[in-house]
């Protein structure tokens, strides 16, 4: 999500929303913050003109028109709203303490995180672009869990974002780095794999997120998601693969306008021990997930990225699935 190419009063307003605005709004009023970011959400709706159009088209073209134009059109504008509320609430961060976070952080399901724990090899914690997803790893280090995120990288050569997002981008990462109190591991990075691997032996979690855009992973497999034949990055299966860990499956639901979530887990998803169809198995709960409030989900603008020709190969005919020692972006 690139702004390369932005007006000059563009770029000028945007470094005054990132570290003007929204920071100065978090500290007197996280209400008055949220609203702001609503506003910003509608402003970005009105402005990116190709990305909301793009953004309706695939919320339809996922119902198979199931939907009428009108009930697209909402769930693409909040969707433009959870994604700059999400932004907004980075700067509530510093709040959110051991002591605090609980008052805005639900958490439901724990017990299907315990127990997947209870043996031992650690636990792969998925789920996709959706909601406040970065509350998680809050909530969970604050109950005394080990996390650790897979992402990928934020670097110029790696990531052609616009220096003001890259700059707020960094800062983001630094804070949830002094909450986990560790550094995210950069997927593709040298040692990457070989973190992933020491972190599941000794018992945390590693956060992954599936829905990447398939251009930026080196592998990719074909599953059915939201409709459509699609490429999704086989990370988490492969992760599964190589070190046995169980997959659990976890939400961050935004509850109302204000700055109320629910994190929740739910029951472990079969791994290949249960046979081929780890990635559909994980894309499945995934889907069911964004499909209880699709306009939580931040990704539809680049669902094309993902599908794939319907007239193509067979969905079960092979992909690229060679696997490297390397962990896959997240």
């Amino acid at each position: 999500m690139s702004d390369r190419g932005s007006p000059v009063w563009l770029r000028r307003a945007m470094e005054l929303d990132y570290f003007r605005v929204m920071p100065a709004l978090a500290r007197v009023s996280w209400p008055a913050a949220l609203w702001w970011g609503r506003r910003r959400g509608d402003l970005r709706f009105w402005w990116r003109t190709v990305g909301r159009e793009a953004t309706i088209a695939n919320v339809e073209r996922a119902y198979d028109g199931r939907l009428t134009a009108a009930e697209a059109r909402r769930i693409a504008r909040q969707c433009f709203r959870a994604q700059t509320c999400e932004e907004v609430e980075t700067f509530f961060f510093p709040g959110l303490t051991r002591a605090a976070f609980g008052r805005y952080i639900a958490v439901e399901g724990l017990r299907h995180l315990d127990a997947a724990l209870a043996a031992r090899r650690g636990a792969v914690i998925f789920s996709s672009h959706y909601g406040s997803m970065c509350l998680a790893m809050i909530a969970l280090a604050h109950l005394g869990y080990g996390v650790n995120v897979l992402a990928r990288s934020i670097d110029p050569a790696d990531n052609p974002l616009d220096d003001v997002v890259r700059r707020y981008a960094h800062r983001k990462v630094a804070a949830l780095e002094g909450i986990m109190g560790r550094p995210f591991i950069v997927a593709g990075k040298p040692g990457a794999m070989q973190r992933v691997r020491e972190v599941l032996a000794a018992g945390e979690l590693l956060y992954i997120l599936v829905s990447v855009p398939p251009e930026l992973a080196r592998h990719c497999s074909r599953v059915r998601f939201l409709g459509h034949p699609a490429k999704l990055p086989l990370g988490v299966e492969y992760i599964a693969s190589q070190s046995g860990a169980p997959l659990v499956p976890f939400t961050v639901r935004r509850n109302g306008r204000g700055f109320r979530h629910t994190l929740s887990f739910d029951t472990p998803v079969p791994g290949p021990e249960a046979g081929p169809g780890t990635l559909q198995r994980c894309v499945d709960v995934v889907e069911r997930e964004i499909r209880r409030d699709p306009s939580q989900f931040f990704m539809w603008e680049f669902l094309r990225s993902f599908w794939v020709d319907e007239t193509a190969t067979s969905i079960d005919a092979p992909l690229d699935t060679g696997y490297e020692a390397t962990a896959h972006g997240s």
